[in-house]
């Protein structure tokens, strides 16, 4: 297994997210704008940072999909009763439909051949780690709405 050159972070990202949850109405217009910047991974610094990026964006658009709502507060609020139906509902956790959503949008919209065309990567090493940021994403996510 290739490891990612550099390690990547979305620091920025998940304290908007937090705030947002937390009922900071001008922290949620800019978490909004952020998943907007993040839909088309504008000024990423490379494949891994581009592609978490989209990430970011396709798995906030995955639990908002999930938890039927675009609410981060109310879902933040949702007992484990409801997210325990919610997995009966689904066929799956929310990590999981939210790492199976990144995936496959990178898969319709061909991102690997994208991105290792633009970054000069390899795509047997962007292969190997997709998955694994899609879960670092995802845990990250819940990790703040929790």
């Amino acid at each position: 297994m290739t490891l990612m050159p550099k390690p990547i972070e979305f620091k920025e990202f998940y304290e908007l997210l937090k705030a947002a949850k937390n009922g900071n109405k001008k922290e949620r217009e800019k978490l909004e704008w952020i998943l907007a910047e993040y839909e088309h991974a504008e000024g990423s610094e490379s494949a891994y940072d581009e592609l978490g990026q989209v990430f970011c964006h396709i798995g906030v658009m995955g639990l908002y999909d999930y938890a039927g709502s675009d609410d981060i507060q109310f879902i933040s609020r949702l007992e484990t009763s409801v997210w325990d139906y919610l997995e009966v509902r689904m066929g799956m956790s929310l990590t999981q439909h939210m790492v199976e959503t990144m995936i496959e949008h990178a898969k319709q919209h061909e991102l690997s051949t994208k991105m290792c065309d633009k970054w000069d990567i390899s795509r047997e090493e962007l292969a190997e780690n997709m998955e694994d940021l899609a879960v670092y994403v995802a845990e990250g996510i819940i990790e703040v709405i929790d």
